[in-house]
């Protein structure tokens, strides 16, 4: 093979492998999370956190609502760090010097689309409150929160998701102090 034909051969080789990589320049996946983990205090509610098997993923879940509500599609590009439930449970820290114990379940923790250009982050649980002395339920209470995200894709969702858990916290907050209130009076003798 003379010496054009081997420069020739060379120089095909090489547009062909360039052309493989053209176009093909995959982004990486980008591991999230909900931020700094809150910062356990000595008088924070001691918590529990479960999931249906659907939720202990990392994949972040969406659905297009316009198209076919059934269907659940999740982000190719962004993930969570770990499963949710553990992301989530780190989050949830809830202060007082209520004596409780919570188990909470995680039942929804989505973004829906209702247009291409819109959309909201749902989330939902199931808090039960025991008694840290006798592990008697004193309550057991339901929480569905959705919020507007600011842009339509992961970004917003996260975002979104971000405020739902510092509502969960406050609205959790809320309901404990006044069970806090109830079992107060409770244990008060009553005046005759």
């Amino acid at each position: 093979m003379n010496r054009f034909m081997k420069n020739l051969l060379a120089v095909a080789m090489s547009i062909t492998i360039s052309a493989c990589s053209i176009g093909s320049k995959r982004e990486s996946p980008v591991s999230h999370d909900l931020g700094p983990g809150a910062e356990r205090i000595i008088d924070s509610v001691m918590i529990s956190l479960d999931a249906p098997v659907w939720l202990w993923d990392e994949r972040i879940r969406y659905r297009l609502l316009y198209e076919d509500a059934t269907i659940i599609r999740y982000y190719h590009r962004d993930r969570w760090e770990a499963p949710l439930p553990l992301l989530l449970e780190r989050q949830l820290i809830i202060a007082g010097m209520q004596p409780f114990t919570l188990q909470i379940q995680l039942m929804q923790f989505e973004q829906q689309f209702e247009a291409a250009n819109s959309s909201h982050v749902l989330m939902s649980l199931a808090v039960s409150a025991f008694s840290r002395e006798d592990s008697r339920l004193l309550g057991k209470q339901s929480f569905k929160l959705s919020q507007k995200t600011v842009s339509p894709d992961a970004a917003g969702a996260i975002a979104g998701f971000i405020a739902l858990i510092e509502q969960a916290k406050t609205d959790i907050q809320i309901w404990l102090e006044t069970l806090s209130d109830k079992e107060s009076s409770a244990r008060q003798p009553a005046l005759i």
